[in-house]
């Protein structure tokens, strides 16, 4: 049994800021409730703040300070309670990629504090990042071509990480905060350390964590070799030029140094050998802001960034022990926003979203014993997109009626080193519609037509797959375009059964008629990717809650079947029946809370083949908070949980690996 712990490093961290401010004279203490009942807002979905439960779509907003995800870490930890969401290929940490509705992470849009997140790579995970440092998550489900471009074609999912003004406390002008914790499936100590404050114009914040894990418990008795040691920073700098400009330069960083097999998803074989794995990721960016609430006409919002990741694997095992592998893939982007606001009457109001976005990407490959890497083409690609949207706000008299056409038009070209290329433009249409006749009711409906372009490993691949087996490439390879319709409805009740209860439930179903799907072909001697000419996705999901002090209960249920619809084959975008639940009481004479939760799921059945099928399950975890109130511990939170409490062997969707045992978890918070 292998385990990676360096003490040293995860038990003290320096913070990379320096701020001088003291505390200001007011030193009243922040609001710290339990868990709060607020109702969630949306800043993605429509590029508007609005309430989750007024737009006309389904989305899920994940607040990390809420107990149990306090204690997520990693992005199965985190997101694996969100109806429609499946994180897949088993626990590694770097093989972790995210599906919305069935749609894999080709098919959605991943963006952190909006950059987007375009790195590639069958065997690894998609993007890298430490749940430590995130403030929320937004997960936008269903088609978002038309106002977010290509690749959107099942949902947007979008990480904001924490801000100064997030941390600092009514009268505050300077602050820390420090938090430590560990898992023991994994014996994974964590530690975090950040430095945040606000002066005159300048608003500043610092963090720095590290983690480090071992060989990961399974709930069948078994250890899965993988050991990592990971370090994360994040710096920002605000600078407000005057009451409307403000500007803001981040950096994030993450490194991972590991040792686990090259494919993460699967089981150590000859051709899967054990590699020294370094994942090396750092993003930064600049953003512009000007917005004067006297200004209707003229907000914008301007964004520059480039993100850099880096993935290099030594072989430590195998024929090609001492090889060393290398897959880089560089993003450079830029946006430019603005929004306009009109009143054409009393019950008739406008909102016009419109923007330009430009972004590169160049990947290359490389292989220490063939100079080029197999399946890494060495390419590069160039997208750019235009879109308007209009959120028309009525009061025809008989309720409230919200109508949201939308349209985005974008190019995209591609080449790699041996000369292949492929370019092509798309416009991706979308309307949708929602209708209150009381403010606690409301329906909606939705049309869009959205498109994923091929990216540069599905088109230009090469060299060998494992042995026997070639990449073929395939430059006639067409773009996935996919037609979703969507209708749902939703319920927003508060004094049902007490004078101080809230219930909010809203759920759809959805039918997506796709032509040109992508899908990886393995024939014989070969693998090639190559389009599916029809396909058919439906589905339905519901989510809700109900509060009644010291009570909160969440429920959510996902279904979704997909299929080859000239053939009537399965295909592996298919999710069985599965049910998510939280029950949570709040104790506060004891400044406690106590939950429950649970995601229960059917046989996978459906799949394209025998070797995706896996069996039903439930698990269970258990989650505790303790936030003192009294003088002197005010600054404290504790959350302590038992994840899998009834250590259940089990496998996700497809997964060739078994889920993570029974595993203690917690976390200790200080303010200072």
């Amino acid at each position: 049994m292998r385990r990676v712990l360096r003490p040293a490093c995860a038990a003290v961290l320096l913070s990379t800021t320096v701020l001088s401010p003291a505390r200001a004279d007011d030193n009243s203490a922040k609001v710290r409730p339990l868990m709060t009942d607020l109702e969630p807002v949306t800043v993605y979905a429509t590029r508007s703040p609005r309430s989750t439960f007024d737009v006309p779509a389904i989305v899920s907003k994940i607040d990390m300070d809420t107990p149990g995800n306090a204690l997520a870490g990693d992005m199965s930890d985190l997101l694996q309670f969100t109806p429609g969401v499946e994180v897949d290929n088993g626990p590694r940490r770097n093989g972790q990629t995210v599906s919305i509705r069935g749609f894999d992470g080709e098919a959605i849009i991943t963006m952190i504090d909006g950059r987007r997140q375009n790195f590639e790579a069958a065997h690894d995970g998609r993007f890298y990042l430490d749940p430590s440092l995130l403030k929320s998550v937004e997960i936008v489900k269903g088609a978002s071509t038309a106002i977010y471009g290509g690749g959107a074609i099942g949902g947007v999912i979008a990480f904001d990480t924490v801000d100064a003004a997030d941390l600092l406390a009514p009268g505050e002008s300077f602050g820390m905060k420090t938090s430590a914790g560990i898992q023991s499936a994994s014996v994974q100590p964590m530690a975090i350390h950040s430095v945040y404050g606000r002066t005159g114009a300048w608003d500043i914040l610092g963090s720095a964590s590290v983690r480090a894990s071992g060989d990961i418990k399974q709930g069948d008795g078994n250890e899965l070799e993988s050991a990592d040691f990971l370090t994360s920073a994040l710096i920002k700098v605000g600078y407000s030029i005057d009451d409307f400009n403000t500007v803001k330069f981040q950096y994030q960083g993450h490194r991972n140094d590991g040792r686990e097999p090259n494919n993460g998803a699967g089981t150590i074989t000859t051709s899967n050998p054990i590699v020294q794995k370094m994942v090396t990721d750092q993003q930064v960016s600049l953003n512009y802001a000007y917005e004067n609430p006297d200004n209707a006409w003229f907000n914008p919002k301007v964004h520059v960034y480039r993100n850099s990741t880096e993935v290099e694997e030594k072989d430590l095992t195998g024929s090609n022990a001492g090889r060393v592998q290398d897959r880089t893939i560089e993003t450079i982007g830029f946006t430019a926003d603005n929004q306009t606001k009109l009143a054409l009457g009393e019950g008739h109001k406008h909102v016009l979203s419109y923007g330009f976005e430009i972004y590169s990407d160049e990947q290359t490959g490389s292989s220490s014993t063939t100079g080029t890497r197999s399946g890494v083409p060495d390419a590069e690609g160039l997208a750019y997109g235009l879109y308007i949207q209009d959120e028309i706000a009525l009061k025809p008299g008989f309720g409230d009626l919200s109508i949201i056409p939308a349209v985005r038009w974008d190019a995209y070209s591609t080449e790699d080193d041996t000369g292949g290329s492929q370019d092509a433009s798309k416009a991706s249409p979308k309307i949708s519609v929602s209708y209150k006749p009381i403010e606690q009711v409301m329906v909606f409906g939705s049309w869009a037509k959205a498109f994923r372009a091929p990216n540069m490993t599905e088109l230009y691949p090469s060299g060998q797959h494992y042995p026997g087996n070639n990449f073929i490439a395939n430059t006639d390879l067409k773009p996935e375009t996919v037609t979703t319709i969507e209708f749902g409805a939703g319920l927003n009740f508060r004094g049902i059964l007490d004078q101080g209860d809230h219930a909010r439930v809203k759920g759809s179903w959805f039918s997506s008629d796709g032509k040109n799907f992508i899908s990886q072909e393995i024939s014989g001697t070969t693998t090639q990717y190559i389009n599916v000419p029809n396909a058919k996705l439906y589905g339905w999901e519901v989510e809700g809650t109900y509060s009644l002090n010291p009570v909160s209960i969440t429920l959510g249920a996902t279904f979704v079947s997909s299929r080859n619809d000239d053939t009537g084959a399965n295909l592996d975008n298919n999710i069985p029946l599965t049910v998510v639940a939280d029950i949570n009481y709040k104790v506060e004479a004891i400044d406690s809370l106590f939950g429950l939760r649970g995601r229960f799921a059917n046989a996978n059945e459906r799949s394209s083949g025998t070797s995706g099928q896996t069996d039903g399950y439930g698990v269970l975890d258990i989650y505790y908070r303790w936030r003192p109130d009294d003088p002197g511990m005010e600054s404290m939170t504790v959350d302590l949980g038992i994840e899998n409490l009834l250590d259940k062997s089990y496998a996700k969707r497809y997964a060739t690996l078994r889920e993570t045992g029974r595993n203690y978890v917690a976390r200790v918070n200080y303010t200072w």
